[in-house]
């Protein structure tokens, strides 16, 4: 079991919890499931006793009323479907005593102690523990990437990829360019991009993200590989740039969020971007970059593919800001990745989607 290097930081994101049952009812093992969606339905919070199956019965059966409401047939109905769950799940909690689960045979966390310190007893959403005790057991098991030599153990709220192909077209192309000496990842999440240009030679990387666990998984991620903080990998929680002064002949990656929309959460901000996210990026290549250095952006279009938008944000940006960038290199791979048969709807979308990486030289 992975003990954590350093002191976890006060500001680290954590899911939201309550100290007092005030306003909750207490629902027992036997409580027909529509008496409790009755009381959701009437505004009341509720904590669940009994079993870790009790609780687990009931998160299902909301889960399929859910989709009884607003059935899944497209990525709208989708995010219909995400927010009703959400209002449902967010009312329905468990208690947690001396970072313990209050119910029987739940799965122990260390993280209920260690994130929580400061309390003996509380209580947290329940769908807020499934996502935690998944998140450890990614942090313990890790995950092999087919571009880097060893795996990664992405900790809790951050942002890592699930697929591959944008991380290949992009692994593909440093492994043709020998000359970058340092490079900045922006939005590095878990720091996949940061390892890949590790292997391929890059000597110094400066990795910035908003996101305080992102900045705090990296820097347990370097300590499990022996690698020295700020070394080869230099992790700071900042926007875009950060401190990053580029010089002549450095790289700079973005693998920005491909889906235009609001980000409810830290994590959520990987995946979508608000109006003017783009433009704000390029300003910045603008004021931060000299001549010569190359951008490397990841994209796909799945947004454009799945309806969301007819919009392509990089392509616009690159008339907008012809005077200061322009195009080296523009690939496309058709995604290989499939879904899973129970998703038909993100699979009509894959046949057509494309990852992209586009590269571009400041003026």
């Amino acid at each position: 079991m992975h003990t954590f290097s350093a002191k976890i930081p006060g500001d680290l994101i954590r899911p939201a919890i309550r100290t007092a049952a005030d306003g909750m009812r207490e629902v027992k093992p036997g409580t027909p499931f529509r008496q409790i969606k009755k009381i959701l339905d009437s505004g009341y919070n509720c904590y669940l006793t009994g079993t870790y199956g009790f609780a687990l019965s009931v998160h299902s059966w909301l889960k399929k009323e859910s989709l009884k409401l607003i059935p899944i047939v497209d990525y709208a109905a989708w995010r219909q479907h995400k927010q009703i769950l959400h209002e449902y799940q967010s009312r329905v909690w468990i208690k947690i005593s001396k970072g313990r689960p209050n119910i029987h045979k739940a799965p122990q966390n260390p993280w209920l102690s260690e994130f929580f310190s400061g309390y003996d007893d509380f209580f947290m959403g329940f769908a807020d523990f499934l996502g935690m005790n998944g998140a450890r057991q990614w942090y313990e098991r890790g995950i092999q990437y087919p571009v880097v030599n060893h795996r990664l153990f992405p900790f809790y709220g951050v942002y890592f990829p699930t697929r591959f192909d944008h991380l290949c077209l992009f692994d593909r192309w440093i492994s043709s360019e020998k000359d970058f000496r340092r490079a900045l990842d922006i939005g590095t999440g878990c720091g996949i991009l940061s390892f890949i240009m590790r292997k391929q030679g890059v000597s110094f990387i400066h990795a910035t993200d908003t996101n305080p666990n992102a900045i705090f998984g990296l820097m347990e991620e370097l300590h499990r590989h022996g690698i020295m903080h700020g070394d080869i990998i230099f992790p700071e929680q900042a926007d875009l740039f950060g401190s990053f002064v580029p010089g002549p002949g450095d790289l700079v990656v973005f693998n920005p969020p491909w889906i235009p929309g609001k980000a409810e959460t830290a994590l959520d901000s990987a995946s979508y971007y608000p109006d003017g996210f783009f433009e704000r990026f390029f300003n910045e290549i603008r004021t931060r970059c000299i001549k010569g250095t190359t951008i490397a952006i990841l994209f796909s279009d799945f947004a454009r593919v799945a309806g969301i938008t007819s919009r392509h944000p990089i392509e616009e940006a690159l008339q907008q800001f012809s005077k200061d960038v322009h195009l080296l290199i523009h690939d496309k791979k058709p995604v290989s990745e499939q879904p899973g048969k129970y998703k038909s709807w993100i699979a009509d979308i894959r046949q057509n989607e494309h990852v992209e990486l586009f590269v571009l030289k400041k003026n």
